[in-house]
């Protein structure tokens, strides 16, 4: 079978999110240095569709119109069951007439929904799939754990984001070395040449010039550790700087209202702001003094790279990949998930010796730029897809060497 520079990519959406603007940022690259991808998504396209169909990468939903409207009219009991054959069976007809091209999913319930339909359209390309967080989604949804285990053996690679998850997928899930790549979450630094001064972007929020402005980017989800570094702030209010603030940036999944009573309750929310999901991060960060993501589970996070990429000095909880990003002591903190106190003392220690945190910040941009560029990133997909252009017998020497 004679390959050609064809991607295709299914993925859950292209709504704002970490593999989704992973996404959006190194597939309009890939197509610059000559491939041709489609992007098959499980719902709604999202914000950042049109960023991939301004580059002529296609972005289609698996569930049509009318397979919705049909799936609205089932008995409850068929909804779960219906949204993942209508898919299965959509992707399988599109995969039918496309084996000279590389199929490579994006997120559990895709990589599920999509090797599916493949086993069903009989494809042949090369299958690939990445795996951006640690497995602990599979104890909330096991099915799709169980699922994942008895797919991994049809997969011609698995692609991890940190070492971390690259650990667990071989101790925990049995992924043999060969069949396992490691390729880290790309920033492309050109975003970060700001072109608003830090007082212009402070001014648009009505915050004053000389606060302290800490930030945190992640979406409104339990995981994500909001709570933790409310209690964190409440705990050092009385020592933090007058007039401070926090930024959250990020979608509401649903625990928005209870944060914000945390943060009544606490007599924080005078100090916070709470910011949906923004195309203008870069300008957010510029203004920002300290970034932190006190999550409790991660793979591999944009969101700290993003903040080292704009030289702010970094709080994170070790998790996942997040040590891998920030180096403790040397471009932040890194301090135990789920330990509100480790995480005031962390930032506390910045806001005292704002020698050592500017320091950090430029550390930590030099890391970013020498280690996590986009261009890095991008060079190692290339590496990894062309591989499959090969004949297959070369194919499988590159496996076992």
């Amino acid at each position: 079978m004679d390959m050609k520079k064809k991607l295709i990519i299914v993925t859950g959406s292209m709504e704002i999110g970490g593999a989704e603007r992973h996404l959006a940022t190194i597939l309009p690259l890939l197509a610059d240095k000559g491939w041709t991808i489609q992007v098959f998504i499980l719902a709604k396209k999202g914000a950042l569709a049109s960023v991939l169909e301004e580059k002529n990468i296609p972005v289609n939903c698996l569930l049509t119109s009318l397979q919705l409207n049909i799936i609205q009219k089932l008995p409850f009991g068929l909804h779960r069951f219906a949204r993942v054959l209508f898919p299965v069976l959509t992707l399988a007809k599109k995969l039918r007439s496309e084996n000279d091209a590389i199929l490579h999913f994006f997120l559990p319930e895709a990589y599920v929904i999509g090797m599916l339909g493949a086993i069903l359209a009989k494809f042949k390309g090369p299958k690939l799939m990445s795996r951006r967080s640690m497995n602990n989604y599979q104890k909330r949804r096991p099915e799709v754990g169980w699922f994942e285990k008895r797919l991994h053996p049809k997969v011609n690679a698995i692609v991890a984001n940190s070492t971390a998850v690259l650990s667990q997928l071989q101790k925990e899930e049995g992924i043999p070395a060969s069949q396992l790549k490691l390729i880290y979450n790309g920033i492309d630094l050109k975003a970060f040449n700001f072109t608003q001064l830090r007082h212009e972007s402070r001014k648009r929020l009505g915050i004053p010039n000389d606060v302290l402005v800490m930030v945190m980017v992640a979406n409104l989800i339990p995981y994500k550790g909001h709570k933790d570094l409310l209690h964190a702030l409440h705990q050092i209010k009385n020592k933090l700087p007058q007039g401070w603030y926090l930024i959250c940036i990020g979608r509401d999944d649903g625990i928005g209202d209870s944060l914000r009573e945390i943060a009544e309750d606490l007599k924080l929310s005078q100090h916070l702001l709470w910011l949906e999901s923004r195309n203008d991060v870069p300008d957010l960060l510029a203004l920002s003094d300290i970034g932190i993501l006190c999550s409790h589970e991660e793979g591999f996070s944009n969101a700290v790279l993003e903040g080292m990429a704009a030289s702010l000095p970094m709080v994170v909880t070790d998790v996942g990949g997040n040590k891998e990003a920030v180096l403790d002591d040397k471009t932040g903190y890194v301090v135990a998930a789920h330990d509100h106190k480790a995480l005031a003392a962390a930032i506390l220690r910045l806001i005292e010796d704002p020698k050592k945190a500017k320091q950090f910040g430029e550390a930590g941009y030099l890391r970013v730029k020498e280690c996590f560029s986009v261009e890095t990133c991008v060079n190692a997909y290339i590496k990894l897809y062309e591989a499959y252009l090969l004949p297959p017998s070369k194919i499988q020497q590159i496996r076992e060497n």
